[in-house]
């Protein structure tokens, strides 16, 4: 059995403060963490959260003072020898799912597609294509489209990123 102790002090967020503990039991990963707001007025669940994750499998979070649960699951699979890893969350509080998947072309594209459902009421369909490159730079061109609406007008993006050595 492994165990791991993270804290954290944040002078520029009024002096926050959070702690972690992980504890590794066979194939999961048992973890804790807390906040400052868990002692201000006494010891409280306020900022307590607890996880179970299998790396690379899925993520069980559960926030104790909301009583609210993120189910995480991945997985990959390969397609004419190319890595496709798929994830599904779905946090049950904010009535939130994603569904995600990208296929890695090589180590410089990377092609992703994903649809998220915020509320029952709005539904978008994205789709991500990715470059990175040491000789030509990165760029990534990302398209939307809201699914809920009645005139379907795509949202287009595009953002590059050049290096420059002196």
């Amino acid at each position: 059995m492994k165990a791991a102790f993270k804290g954290k002090y944040d002078i520029d967020n009024n002096g926050g403060a959070a702690a972690t503990m992980a504890v590794n039991a066979g194939d999961v990963k048992l973890r804790a963490s807390i906040t400052d707001a868990t002692f201000i007025n006494g010891p409280s669940l306020t900022g307590l959260a607890l996880a179970v994750e299998k790396p690379g499998s899925f993520i069980l979070d559960y926030n104790v003072p909301k009583k609210d649960f993120r189910f995480q699951f991945m997985n990959t699979v390969r397609v004419a020898e190319k890595p496709l890893n798929f994830t599904y969350m779905h946090s049950r509080g904010d009535n939130r799912t994603i569904l995600d998947g990208t296929l890695v072309l090589d180590t410089a594209n990377k092609v992703s597609a994903n649809y998220a459902s915020y509320q029952t009421s709005s539904k978008v369909l994205g789709f991500e294509w990715s470059r990175n490159s040491k000789q030509t730079g990165c760029f990534k061109v990302v398209a939307s489209v809201n699914l809920a609406e009645e005139m379907k007008l795509p949202k287009l993006s595009a953002e590059t990123t050049w290096n420059f050595e002196m």
